[in-house]
C-alpha cells in the first residue's frame, strides 16, 4: 500500500457547513485562512519524521472549490517537496468540466468524494448541496479520467440502516478504488448537536452501526474495494468535543469480526477469533481442526455473505445479523 503524506484544510471552500461535521475535531488541525501556510507547515512537520512518502492528499474542506490560483500554489508546493503524485477529496458538486480537465492535466491519482448517502432526503436533512443523480456522475466522471474513492455515512439524520447499505451496494458495482465508512458522531460545534440535546436527533446504537456497516464492507470488499477506514481515526475519536454516537477504538476490526461471525454461522470451517475471541466462544466445535484465514480470503468470504445475507438489506437487519451485531455490542462493555 502507498505511503501517504496527508495535508488538511479544514472547511477550505465549503460553502456551507453540514449539520454534523466540524472537520477542525476530526483531523486535529486548526483552520487558517491561509491555506499555502497551512499546508506548508503539515508538509514541514511529517517529513522532519524521516519517513517517505510515495503520494500527498490534500483532505477536508472541498478541495477542488478552492480558488484556482490557490490550488495551483498547493499543486506547486507539492511538486516542490518531491512529490510526483497527488489525491485530494472533495464533494460531488464540485466535479465539473474545469475540475475534470485539471485533474487529467495534473495526473491527480485519486479522488476522494465525500458522498456520504446516495438518498436525496437525508441530503438535503443534512446540508448536503448536491443530489445522488450529481454524486453518482460525478464517480463516472472521475473513472473516466482517474481512480475515484468514496466516503459514505451510517447513522446521518433521517437516515435507514438499509439505505446506507444499499448506497454502498451501488456504489461498489462502480469500479471505484477505495471506500471509507463513517458512523455518525455527534460534535459539540455542529448543528446536529443541538438537535440531539432537543431530541430531534437520536445518536446512532454500536449494534446497528455494526450491522451497517457490516453490510457496507461486505458489498464493497466483494466487489474488491478496498476499505481504508471504518470509524474515526482513535486521536478524533477521543477528542472531548463529541458527544455521542456509536464509536469504539477497534471498530474496524468489530466489524470484520461481525463478517466472520456471519460466514461461520453458514458452515464456513475457518478458525477465527476476531474481536474478545468472540469467533471462539460462538463456534467451539472442531475450531481447532479448521483453518486460519488470510486478509486476502476477505474477498471470497464477503461474496459469500453477500449472497447468503445482503439480497435484501430490509430483511438483513432483522435476523440473524442483528443477533450477532447485539452480541459484539455486549462484548465492548467486557474487559
Amino acid at each position: 500500500m502507498a505511503k501517504i503524506l496527508p495535508v488538511f484544510l479544514p472547511f477550505a471552500s465549503c460553502g456551507n457547513k453540514c449539520i454534523f461535521c466540524d472537520q477542525q475535531a476530526i483531523s486535529g488541525v486548526k483552520a487558517e485562512n491561509n491555506l499555502i501556510i497551512l499546508a506548508e507547515n503539515q508538509i514541514k512537520t511529517w517529513l522532519s519524521y524521516g519517513t517517505s512518502y510515495d503520494e500527498i492528499a490534500f483532505y477536508g474542506g472541498n478541495f477542488a472549490a478552492i480558488k484556482s490560483f490557490e490550488r495551483q500554489k498547493l499543486y506547486r508546493l507539492a511538486y516542490d517537496n518531491g512529490f510526483s503524485k497527488i489525491r485530494f477529496s472533495t464533494r460531488p458538486d464540485t466535479i465539473n468540466n474545469e475540475t475534470l480537465a485539471e485533474i487529467k492535466d495534473y495526473n491527480i491519482s485519486l479522488v476522494e468524494l465525500g458522498i456520504q448517502s446516495l438518498d436525496d432526503k437525508v441530503l438535503k436533512a443534512n446540508g448536503r448541496p448536491y443530489t445522488n443523480i450529481q454524486a453518482e456522475k460525478a464517480v463516472d466522471d472521475i473513472l473516466n479520467i482517474t481512480e475515484c474513492g468514496v466516503q459514505l455515512m451510517a447513522g446521518m439524520y433521517k437516515q435507514s440502516l438499509y439505505s446506507c447499505i444499499d448506497d454502498a451496494a451501488l456504489l461498489a458495482k462502480k469500479n471505484i478504488k477505495t471506500a471509507r465508512i463513517y458512523p455518525t458522531q455527534v460534535f459539540k460545534n455542529t448543528a446536529l448537536y443541538g438537535m440531539y440535546l432537543s431530541g430531534e436527533y437520536k445518536a446512532a446504537d454500536l449494534a446497528d452501526m455494526i450491522l451497517a456497516a457490516g453490510g457496507m464492507y461486505a458489498h464493497f470488499t466483494a466487489e474488491n474495494v478496498q476499505v481504508i477506514r471504518m470509524g474515526l481515526p482513535v486521536n478524533a475519536a477521543e477528542n472531548s468535543q463529541i458527544a455521542a454516537g456509536a464509536y469504539h477504538k477497534s471498530f474496524g476490526d468489530i466489524v470484520k469480526t461481525f463478517i466472520m461471525l456471519l460466514y461461520m454461522d453458514m458452515g464456513g470451517h475457518v478458525r477465527y477469533s476476531g474481536f474478545k475471541k468472540t469467533g471462539r466462544k460462538l463456534f467451539s466445535r472442531n475450531y481447532e481442526l479448521y483453518s486460519d484465514i488470510k486478509e486476502s480470503d476477505f474477498k471470497d468470504i464477503c461474496i459469500e455473505v453477500r449472497r447468503n445475507y445482503l439480497e435484501n438489506s430490509k430483511r438483513f437487519i432483522k435476523g440473524q445479523a442483528a443477533s450477532f451485531a447485539c452480541k459484539l455490542k455486549s462484548e465492548t462493555n467486557n474487559r
